[in-house]
């Protein structure tokens, strides 16, 4: 692991103390826990725009040509 100093408010120290101690964990694995629960929701909404914009994607030449060859003419 790496350690690591951030500044908080105040209200975001209480905040976050109280959540530690309600979930029974410490400062630092409440925090780790967070920014899990954000990857892994960045990674699912990734995941679904992409489907979403897959889903909205015309047939084409594609597979034919070379990007260059559409992107620089």
């Amino acid at each position: 692991m790496i350690r690591t100093q951030v500044l908080l408010t105040e209200e975001q120290y209480k905040f976050l103390t109280e959540e530690a101690r309600t979930r029974g964990v410490s400062l630092s694995e409440l925090i780790r826990r967070l920014v899990e629960e954000k990857r892994f929701s960045l990674t699912e909404t990734q995941r679904r725009g992409a489907e979403e914009m897959a889903g909205g994607a015309v047939e084409g030449p594609g597979e034919a040509l070379h990007h260059d060859e559409v992107l620089y003419r």
